[in-house]
C-alpha cells in the first residue's frame, strides 16, 4: 500500500470529496482503500478510484447511508482485479468530461482494456488513463431521470388547465358582461321608444284639445 492509501486510512467510515473540482469531482462515504485503489459509496452505487488520479481528498462529513442500488463491493488487491472483476458487464469510465465513457466491458489485460458502447462502437482504454470505474446499473438513473420528466410534464399539464380554467373564467365574465350591456341597451331603448310614445300622445291631445 502506498503511503497515500496508508493516510487515507483514518478517513475510512466517512464522506469525502474526491478533487476540488472538474468532472471527476464527486463526494461519498469512503468504504476501502486497498494497495492502488480506493472505494467510495455514493448514491450511483460504488465507484472504484484509481488513486493514481487522485489529486486531493478532503473530509466532509460523518458517514451515512446513501440511498443507492444494491450492488456487491469487490475485493481486489489491486485495481486491475477490480477491472478483471467487471468484465462482461455494463460499466461507466470516469464520472464525466469528453472521457466518460458507457459500455460493456469486453477485455481487460496488463495495460488496457476493451470496452462496447451503445452503438457497438469499440473504444480500447489504456488502463492508466482510467480514472474511475463504476457498474452502471440499468434503469437507476433512467428512472430518476423518467421521475423528473413525468414530474415536468404533470407540471406543465397543470400549468395548461389553469391557463383554461382563467380563459373559461374570462371568458364567462366577458359573456356576463355582455348580457349586461345588452339587457342595459334593451331597457335603455325601452324607455327611450316610451317618452317617444308619451312625447307623441302629449302632442296629439293639444291638437284635440285645439
Amino acid at each position: 500500500m502506498t503511503k497515500k492509501g496508508q493516510s487515507m486510512r483514518g478517513l475510512l467510515g466517512k464522506v469525502v470529496k474526491i478533487n476540488r473540482g472538474g468532472p471527476e469531482s464527486f463526494e461519498g462515504t469512503l468504504v476501502k482503500v486497498s494497495s492502488d485503489y480506493m472505494v467510495i459509496r455514493s448514491k450511483e452505487g460504488f465507484i472504484y478510484v484509481n488513486e493514481a488520479h487522485v489529486k486531493s481528498v478532503t473530509e466532509a462529513g460523518h458517514s451515512h447511508r446513501e440511498k443507492g442500488p444494491k450492488q456487491k463491493l469487490i475485493h481486489s488487491n489491486d485495481f486491475q482485479g477490480v477491472l478483471k472483476s467487471l468484465r462482461l458487464k455494463r460499466v461507466q469510465i470516469n464520472q464525466g468530461g469528453p472521457e466518460k465513457l458507457e459500455g460493456v466491458l469486453v477485455s481487460v489485460s496488463h495495460n488496457r482494456l476493451i470496452i462496447i458502447l451503445k452503438n457497438n462502437e469499440i473504444v480500447r482504454v489504456f488502463i492508466h488513463h482510467v480514472k474511475t470505474i463504476s457498474v452502471h446499473v440499468h434503469g437507476h438513473n433512467n428512472e430518476n431521470q423518467e421521475n423528473k420528466d413525468n414530474q415536468s410534464k404533470d407540471n406543465k399539464s397543470n400549468d395548461n388547465k389553469a391557463k383554461d380554467n382563467k380563459s373559461n373564467d374570462n371568458q364567462a365574465r366577458g359573456n356576463q358582461s355582455a348580457a349586461r350591456n345588452s339587457s342595459s341597451r334593451g331597457k335603455q331603448s325601452g324607455g327611450n321608444q316610451s317618452r317617444g310614445a308619451q312625447a307623441q300622445g302629449n302632442r296629439s291631445a293639444k291638437r284635440t284639445g285645439k
